[in-house]
């Protein structure tokens, strides 16, 4: 340890054991990997992404321009796509860094088509709303757009995309009506590339795959529930750095919300709600010393934990780390505790963290 500051230790090869299953789970289906929001929170794009290059990973997915412009940067041959699309005056952009804008719209469509018309016409992706109302084109934009089709087939690679809604639910019936729903638009739009699961929507079956899947919290250890096999690949740790006695009657933290009912002995560790460690935790969460489960005490502040030791008074000491999640207990658990969702405890891991990468 160099400094007193927690550490997120992130296992690159489960990672690529992640993309590797998920690769095999589905067969011929092409696998293109999301890394948006700097690989769902987790930092360190350079190795993250080269971890998935070297499974096999051709294709990637970011929601913003800057990403955008941060992986090509980084690498030179991969397909970068901008889920967000591409606005008014982003154009030139787009084709400097060699970016490919995931098409949300008519309008989108005729300022990348028409900006393209002296340009070789490579990769065109088109997305459309099947149910989400979030990004895509409505159905009045799809009459519209098929009367462009001469200009659509003029493109050497296209993949028409949605997105589903209820994925994370196996047995909601609206994943069927999504699907039937893709399936018309692919008649109407017939003879390219399809897609339209990412993580969830990839563990409903084969009928969803088409030609790409599109995971991204399964790749990072999220929703273990989606398939047993998908690995923990995030743990965190933190250490000690201050140890106190609490006596009978006394208070700790802000408000006094917890009071010793015997004399205690406490230690405080130095992260918090500003690290995303929520208020939720306030009373109700733990770390683990070893095996042995330390509860929180009081409430949760900006950037401090107090934790309950007298289990391990004799043993733990100052400099020693606890864990917050780690393989037993995972991401997924920790969330559940929390009230919140797997995707959030990763992308709200704070910047003072030191990243380790295994």
């Amino acid at each position: 340890m160099k400094y007193s500051i927690p550490e997120i230790n992130i296992d690159l090869k489960s990672i690529k054991k992640n993309y590797t299953f998920i690769n095999k789970f589905c067969g011929k289906t092409e696998v293109a990997s999301s890394v948006k929001a700097s690989s769902y929170g987790l930092g360190g794009q350079k190795k993250i992404i080269q971890s998935l290059i070297s499974a096999g990973c051709k294709n990637f997915f970011v929601a913003q321009l800057s990403e955008g412009i941060i992986l090509r940067r980084l690498f030179k041959n991969i397909h970068i796509n901008i889920l967000n699309g591409v606005l008014k005056n982003e154009e030139k952009i787009f084709i400097k860094y060699k970016l490919t804008p995931v098409i949300n719209d008519y309008s989108q469509f005729i300022r990348w088509t028409g900006c393209l018309k002296n340009k070789k016409k490579e990769r065109l992706i088109i997305h459309f709303d099947t149910g989400m109302c979030r990004l895509g084109f409505q159905e009045d934009d799809t009459i519209k757009l098929y009367k462009k089709i001469n200009i659509i087939k003029k493109f050497n690679y296209v993949l028409i995309m949605s997105h589903l809604a209820s994925s994370s639910n196996k047995n909601d019936k609206y994943n069927i009506i999504q699907l039937n729903r893709f399936k018309k638009i692919k008649k109407i739009f017939s003879g390219f590339k399809y897609s339209l699961s990412a993580s969830g929507g990839i563990f409903l079956g084969k009928k969803y795959h088409f030609d790409m899947v599109r995971p991204g919290i399964n790749l990072y250890g999220g929703c273990q529930h989606f398939n047993k096999k998908i690995k923990n690949v995030v743990s965190v740790r933190c250490p000690i750095i201050a140890i106190n006695q609490l006596y009978k009657g006394e208070t700790c933290g802000y408000n006094r919300t917890f009071r010793a009912k015997k004399n205690m002995h406490t230690a405080t560790i130095p992260m918090g709600y500003a690290d995303g460690f929520g208020l939720r935790l306030s009373n109700k969460g733990f770390v683990f010393y070893g095996n042995t489960k330390l509860k929180m005490l009081g409430r949760i502040s900006m950037d401090l934990i107090i934790i309950d030791i007298s289990k391990v008074k004799n043993k733990i000491k100052l400099g020693d780390f606890v864990e917050l999640y780690n393989k037993k207990f995972t991401i997924d658990k920790f969330a559940d505790l929390t009230g919140t969702i797997p995707y959030r405890v990763i992308t709200c891991i704070s910047d003072r963290f030191s990243k380790n990468y295994l």
